[in-house]
């Protein structure tokens, strides 16, 4: 009996092998995703203080920050360095509008999120208007993207109070 009682202790032990250990760590592939809300400061009403000749509104991020002149700021997104919500404008004269940037190459670290308004045809002639931030002062807050995440945000754009140019 006493011999017995060590084999079956061993043998339960071997059995066991890793179900005892913690799983292993989900690892998400894939592309990445920037989801983001604006909210305009007054709602459709809050448009009255834009220039009359806005043309379209965009969300843009940037790997680096303070930014190149409004002229570079096209080679940043050519170079890869930034991206854009697309060259198509998001909606004008809304209360909020929703947007989404697939991040291809993953992971991506953006050091600044704005919302830009373009008003002539140029697509040098931005204007930053909104900025992720927490801060009054637009101080920009970071965001890492990686590999199968989605990245939720909300931007606040107020036409009265517009955030510093970032060049």
């Amino acid at each position: 009996m006493r011999i017995s009682l060590p084999i079956c202790f061993l043998l339960f032990l071997i059995s066991c092998g890793e179900g005892l250990a913690p799983p292993a760590p989900e690892v998400k592939v894939g592309p990445g995703l920037l989801r983001g809300t604006i909210i305009y400061v007054g709602g459709k009403s809050g448009w009255i203080n834009a220039p009359d000749s806005v043309i379209a509104i965009r969300a843009a991020g940037f790997t680096s920050y303070p930014l190149p002149d409004s002229a570079g700021i096209v080679n940043e997104l050519l170079e890869g360095r930034a991206i854009i919500s697309g060259f198509v404008s998001l909606p004008l004269f809304v209360d909020s509008t929703v947007f989404e940037i697939p991040i291809s190459n993953p992971p991506m670290t953006l050091q600044y999120v704005a919302i830009a308004q373009q008003t002539s045809s140029d697509l040098n002639d931005q204007t930053i208007v909104g900025v992720y931030s927490d801060k009054p002062t637009f101080e920009p807050l970071p965001i890492t993207i990686r590999s199968g995440d989605t990245v939720n945000i909300r931007i606040l754009v107020d036409f009265k109070n517009i955030p510093p140019q970032p060049f």
